[in-house]
């Protein structure tokens, strides 16, 4: 392995994240249309597009890792710290690092705008079922929970968007 190997793996983290960035740009474009009816397809979509770019993180580690320690740098480096130690291939992993970050932010960005724009549509169903005098409630009709089930189970509940994300 060598430093072909890890550009060549960093030039297929790139197309990962241009796939995700896709993805994240149709699932926001599925949201601020109101088109609901595809969101799961869509959402399913950026998720398939996160587990590829989890597998290929973890593969562009350990080539780095092999790299960086026939650098003679420690297990973890940097992409900059990997261009410092070897001048040769500086030019090319610097230009790697600054487009990865480009496209970090343009994804992080999309994501931003989505959660924005879920919890504005949240905030607005919520205020729309309130003025109608529907209770607001994510969880089983409590009219139809029966005795036998467990507290858990009540407390749990079903959620209508999920904050972590």
């Amino acid at each position: 392995m060598g430093v072909e190997a890890l550009s060549s793996c960093l030039w297929e983290q790139r197309e990962a994240l241009e796939e995700l960035a896709f993805q994240l740009e149709a699932e926001l474009l599925m949201v601020a249309s109101g088109r609901y009816r595809w969101l799961a397809r869509t959402t399913a979509a950026v998720e398939e597009a996160l587990t590829r770019l989890a597998d290929v993180e973890a593969r562009r580690g350990n080539i780095a890792d092999v790299v960086a320690a026939e650098a003679g740098l420690a297990p973890g480096a940097n992409l900059e710290a990997l261009a410092c130690a070897l001048p040769d291939s500086a030019e090319l992993l610097r230009s790697h690092r600054r487009n990865l970050q480009d496209q970090l932010h343009d994804v992080e960005e999309l994501a931003a705008r989505t959660r924005g724009l879920l919890a504005r549509n949240l905030a607005a169903t919520a205020d729309a079922l309130a003025l109608i005098g529907v209770e607001q409630g994510y969880g089983p009709d409590p009219a139809r929970r029966s005795s036998a089930s467990p507290p858990q189970a009540r407390a749990a509940g079903a959620m209508l968007v999920d904050t972590r994300v």
